[in-house]
C-alpha cells in the first residue's frame, strides 16, 4: 500500500483520518477489503467467499458419506486391493508352465521364460514409470529416482 493509496481510502471515507487507534486502522482495512472493495480487482467478495466455503463443506461431507456407503474407496484401499489381484495372477502364471509342459523339460523352461518376459513387462515398475511415479507421493525415494 502506498501512502497515496491510504490517502485516497481516507478520503473516500474506507480509512479512518489520523489519529484513530490501531485497531480501528485494521478494522477498516479489513472490511474495506472483504466488503465495500467487493468490485475492486484487489478486494475479496464476502459473498462468494461464504458461497465457496460452503461449497467446499458440503462437498467434503458428501464425500464422507459416499465413503461410509461405500461408495467411495480411498487410493490406498484401492492400491492394496490392486496390488493383492495382480499377486494372485502372478502366482497362477507361473503355474502354467508345469501345468502345460506335461514333463517336457524344454518346454516347460521355454513357457517360463515367456511368462517372466510378460510378467516383467507388466511389473509395478513398468505401471509406476507410466503413472509417473510411485504409488506413495509422500515419501521420497531413496536412489532419488522412481
Amino acid at each position: 500500500m502506498s501512502d497515496s493509496w491510504v490517502r485516497d481510502r481516507m478520503q473516500a471515507g474506507d480509512f479512518p483520518r489520523p489519529g484513530e487507534t490501531a485497531e480501528q486502522y485494521v478494522e477498516a482495512f479489513v472490511n474495506f477489503r472483504l466488503g465495500k472493495a467487493g468490485d475492486n480487482a484487489d478486494g475479496l467478495n464476502l459473498e462468494d467467499e461464504r458461497a465457496r466455503l460452503a461449497k467446499e463443506q458440503a462437498d467434503a461431507k458428501a464425500m464422507d458419506n459416499a465413503e461410509r456407503r461405500r461408495e467411495l474407496a480411498s487410493l490406498p484401499d484401492m492400491v492394496a486391493a490392486g496390488a493383492g489381484v495382480i499377486v494372485m495372477i502372478v502366482a497362477q502364471l507361473q503355474q502354467v508352465g508345469s501345468r502345460v509342459s506335461k514333463g517336457d523339460v524344454k518346454l516347460r523352461a521355454r513357457i517360463d521364460t515367456e511368462i517372466n518376459n510378460v510378467l516383467t513387462d507388466l511389473s509395478m515398475a513398468r505401471i509406476e514409470e507410466a503413472r509417473g511415479g510411485g504409488f506413495d507421493d509422500d515419501e521420497p525415494d531413496d536412489d532419488g529416482g522412481n
